[in-house]
């Protein structure tokens, strides 16, 4: 796992296959989003338990990415994540 730290507060690391990023709050290590640059697009999803009101969005939805492809990763994020600014 390699480490990278953003300004002052994020860090971000990547594991298992290298696609995605993963950003944390450098203070209380806590993940904040997930990204992936795709279509030379930064794509991704934030935690949801970060969120306040998070019984207006849909239900979550549950997957194991350890169990796809690289290729299967990069099609379902390109489908589901949305697109990701500020990092």
């Amino acid at each position: 796992m390699s480490t990278v730290f953003i300004g002052d507060g994020i860090s971000t690391n990547q594991n298992g296959d290298q696609l995605a990023v993963f950003y944390h709050c450098k203070g209380c290590n806590q993940l904040l989003a997930v990204g992936c640059n795709i279509n030379n697009q930064l794509r991704g999803a934030v935690n949801l338990n970060l969120l306040k009101g998070v019984d207006q969005l849909g239900d979550p939805i549950q997957v194991q990415p350890r169990l796809l492809s690289a290729d299967q990763k990069l099609e379902r994020w390109g489908k589901l994540w949305g697109f990701l600014s500020g990092l």
